[in-house]
C-alpha cells in the first residue's frame, strides 16, 4: 500500500499540471484567434505602407531624418511577456545577442517582459524598457514608434532596428532583424504628383505610413508568441494526459494484484 499512496500523490501532481496546461492552452487559443484576425486584416495595409516608403522614400524620410547620422543605432528586441512557449524566447534572444555584437554601442530597447529580464540579468543598460500587452493595440505601438522617431530627430540615434520573430506558420517563427527607417541610400523618390501639395501629403499620410509598417510587425511578433505558447501547452497537456492514464492504470493494477493476493491467502488459510 505505501507504493500505491506514493503513486496517488504523484497522480495528484500530474493532474494539477494537466489542469494548468489545459487552462493555458485555452487562453492561448483565444488570444491566437484574436491576433490572427487582427493580423490578417492589417497585413496587406502594412505591406502597402512599406511600399509607399520604398517608392517615395525621398518624401517620407523627411519626417524621420536622423539629425546625427553618426549617432549609435537603436535596437528594439521584441520578445514574449511569458515563458512556456518552447524555444521562442531563447532563439530570439540568442539571435539578438549575435546581431547586437555587430553594432558599436547600440541603444538597446527590450520589449516584452522576457526581453527586459534577459538584458537586466546580463547587466545591459537599456535605453528604454517597454512591455506591450499580449494582444497589443495600435496606441501602444504608436507610442513606442513616436519615441524612436523623436530620438532620431534629436540626434540621439541614427538607424533603428527591430528584432522580432517573423511568423511563418503555427510551428515556425523565425528570428529576423528589420530596419524601421530606410536610410537615404536605401530609398528612392519615384516621380509623383503630390496633391494638393507636398506639405499636405506629408502631414496627412506620413505618420500613418510609418505606424502602419511598424504595427504590422508588432502584430506578427505577438502572433508568433501566442502560436508558440499554444503549441507548447498543447504538447504539455497531451503528455500530462498520457501520464495520468499510465498512473491510473498502474494504480489499478497494483490494487488488483493486492486483492488477488488477499484472495489467494484467504483460500490457502481455509484449505489448511
Amino acid at each position: 500500500m505505501p507504493a500505491i499512496q506514493s503513486l496517488k500523490k504523484q497522480l495528484r501532481g500530474v493532474r494539477s499540471t494537466q489542469k494548468l496546461t489545459k487552462a493555458m492552452r485555452t487562453v492561448a487559443t483565444v488570444k491566437l484567434s484574436r491576433l490572427s484576425s487582427m493580423y490578417l486584416g492589417y497585413r496587406e495595409y502594412g505591406r502597402q505602407c512599406r511600399r509607399l516608403v520604398e517608392q517615395f522614400g525621398g518624401v517620407y524620410r523627411e519626417l524621420v531624418r536622423a539629425a546625427d547620422p553618426e549617432a549609435p543605432a537603436a535596437v528594439v528586441v521584441m520578445a514574449a511577456n511569458k515563458g512556456m512557449c518552447g524555444s521562442y524566447n531563447a532563439e530570439l534572444l540568442r539571435f539578438a545577442e549575435e546581431e547586437l555584437e555587430k553594432l558599436e554601442k547600440p541603444w538597446v530597447v527590450p520589449c516584452g517582459k522576457k526581453a527586459v529580464a534577459y538584458f537586466r540579468s546580463r547587466g545591459v543598460a537599456a535605453a528604454r524598457e517597454v512591455v506591450l500587452e499580449d494582444v497589443p493595440d495600435f496606441a501602444q505601438s504608436a507610442a513606442l514608434l513616436d519615441e524612436l522617431i523623436q530620438w532620431r530627430r534629436e540626434g540621439k540615434v541614427s538607424r533603428v532596428y527591430l528584432i522580432y520573430a517573423r511568423y511563418v506558420n503555427m510551428l515556425t517563427q523565425t528570428p529576423a532583424i528589420r530596419e524601421l527607417f530606410l536610410t537615404d541610400e536605401a530609398t528612392r523618390t519615384a516621380p509623383a504628383l503630390l496633391v494638393p501639395d507636398r506639405g499636405a501629403v506629408l502631414e496627412r499620410t506620413g505618420r500613418s505610413v510609418f505606424h502602419g509598417m511598424f504595427y504590422r510587425m508588432v502584430l506578427e511578433a505577438a502572433l508568433g508568441a501566442q502560436a508558440a505558447t499554444l503549441m507548447t501547452m498543447r504538447s504539455a497537456y497531451d503528455t500530462a494526459t498520457e501520464y495520468v492514464q499510465a498512473l491510473e492504470g498502474e494504480i489499478n493494477r497494483m490494487r488488483q494484484n493486492s486483492v488477488t493476493a488477499d484472495v489467494i491467502e484467504t483460500s490457502s488459510e481455509r484449505a489448511e
